[in-house]
């Protein structure tokens, strides 16, 4: 099994999170959900900026003291150093991100100065050896919660690999130059549909989240700009522009065309899946990125939607993904003895009697709770505040239509 590593970064002092075929995070606002893949899109940036490129992959195996940007790359924005380590940390000067396999590890140390807009990896581990860990590719694809909306038209640019943006940003461009340069891995192709054209495949699934709905794209080198034109049920044969559309395309089209695209065995982040969407489209959108991990790439969704949920389990109940592969990490809250304060007491004072000033303090920390899911699409188990509010809120309901 394969885990992210986080020590000393935000919330987290020290744990390990799960990462499988499609690991699902979800829990309450605030529980360490967004700061757990910002530990990883961090890990990814720090990679990239100071490895070195070895046979088609990155490889890092000691510093060369680079700093890294805490704010910018992949949507970071992370403040100061200071706002890095955490409140009741007994270390105040360094964290560590990393992938750990079994007894392998692959960990980077940082330094974290001051006031400093950057943090530093100082210190290197990396015991993987062969293990080939995604975390290396070229290929690494992150779509951000805020995804760019209806747009008439959208810049293009250089790829090092063809992606859609943090923000879905050039997903026209993506579409456009590689429809006909792209073949669809048979595996992701919608069962209507047995073209391997990229558009072709983008609109049979765009059709199945939602019915009558279809694009077409274009690009121009000499205009800097390509352009998403849609078709629905209302136009009539007569394409319009994207922003005479709801958002639900344009927050859903990126995760499509990147869930078409990505590199079997690559990272594929999403956040926030659901947003703009109906909750059938939420359900089919869990089945769809089910079938995208199913062919080998490893899906990392953050969701609040049990219908994404639902997706899910029923692809598992289907056979559409072996369930082993799907990981949900519930986030959420337990109270644990701060390590920093005295548990010493005074001369003349019994442990029943501590000083007013002495003692153990209990603090907040996140606790991430792994749920599994067996092949009926079933749930290892349910804990509280986990997608229960529908049954929390009919039971008030029913209260209140009772007198």
């Amino acid at each position: 099994m394969e885990f992210l590593r986080i020590e000393n970064f935000k919330c987290f002092y020290s744990i390990d999170i799960q990462l499988n075929g499609i690991t699902v995070f979800a829990g309450s606002n605030g529980n360490g959900k967004s700061t757990a893949i910002q530990a990883l899109l961090f890990l990814r940036r720090t990679i990239e900026h100071c490895a070195q490129w070895v046979e088609g992959k990155y490889s890092y195996l000691k510093s060369n003291e680079l700093n890294v940007e805490l704010n910018g790359a992949y949507c970071l924005a992370l403040g100061n150093s200071c706002y890095i380590i955490p409140v009741n940390s007994n270390n105040n000067d360094s964290l560590s991100i990393g992938i750990v396999y079994g007894d392998k590890r692959f960990l980077v140390e940082y330094e974290a100065q001051e006031d400093q807009l950057w943090l530093t990896p100082k210190n290197i581990t990396n015991e993987l050896g062969e293990i080939e860990s995604a975390i290396f590719l070229q290929e690494f694809y992150y779509l951000n919660a805020e995804r760019l909306g209806p747009r008439i038209a959208q810049s293009i640019k250089f790829f090092d690999y063809p992606n859609a943006g943090f923000q879905g940003e050039y997903v026209a461009q993506l579409i456009a130059e590689q429809n006909y340069r792209f073949e669809v891995d048979e595996r992701r192709r919608h069962p209507n549909k047995i073209s391997p054209r990229l558009e072709q495949q983008v609109n049979a699934w765009l059709d199945d989240l939602m019915p009558g709905v279809s694009i077409a794209a274009s690009s121009d080198t000499n205009i800097h700009s390509a352009q998403i034109m849609v078709e629905n049920y209302f136009t009539k044969g007569d394409p319009t522009v994207a922003t005479n559309i709801g958002f639900g395309i344009s927050y859903v089209l990126p995760i499509i065309v990147t869930g078409l695209i990505a590199k079997e065995g690559s990272f594929m982040v999403v956040e926030n899946p659901e947003a703009h969407l109906h909750p059938s489209a939420q359900s089919k959108i869990g089945r769809f990125l089910a079938k995208v991990a199913a062919s080998g790439v490893r899906v990392i969704i953050e969701t609040h939607s049990d219908h994404v949920l639902n997706g899910l389990q029923i692809s598992a109940a289907t056979g559409e993904i072996n369930p082993d592969l799907i990981t949900v990490n519930f986030f959420t809250q337990q109270e644990k003895k701060n390590e920093t304060t005295s548990t010493e007491f005074p001369e003349g004072e019994s442990e029943t009697e501590p000083s007013p000033v002495q003692g153990e303090e209990l603090i907040k920390q996140p606790d991430v709770k792994k749920i599994t899911v067996n092949k009926k699409g079933e749930l290892s188990h349910w804990p509280k505040g986990f997608f229960d509010q529908s049954q929390i809120d009919f039971a008030h309901l029913f209260k209140i239509r009772k007198g």
